[in-house]
């Protein structure tokens, strides 16, 4: 066997690998946090910016889908 033993750590490093429970709990941790944040106020302008945002990337998805298919109709372009 190498110097790495079947946990990955080298003998005799302060590393070691997080175990399966560990690495779960830091996930799940994790993803509280995420949840957390998400949940915060904000204010009324940064939510208008938002939503803003989430309509104009609506409208530019269904250009580009509208793009692509009369790219793929065969009918020569509009100008």
């Amino acid at each position: 066997m190498s110097a790495l033993s079947i946990s990955r750590s080298v003998p005799g490093s302060a590393y070691r690998r997080a175990s399966f429970i560990e690495a779960a709990a830091a996930r799940v941790g994790s993803g509280l946090v995420a949840w957390a944040e998400s949940r915060r106020a904000r204010p009324e302008d940064v939510m208008r910016q938002l939503e803003a945002a989430a309509l104009r990337r609506d409208e530019l998805n269904v250009l580009r889908a509208d793009m692509l298919g009369a790219a793929h109709s065969g009918l020569p372009p509009r100008r």
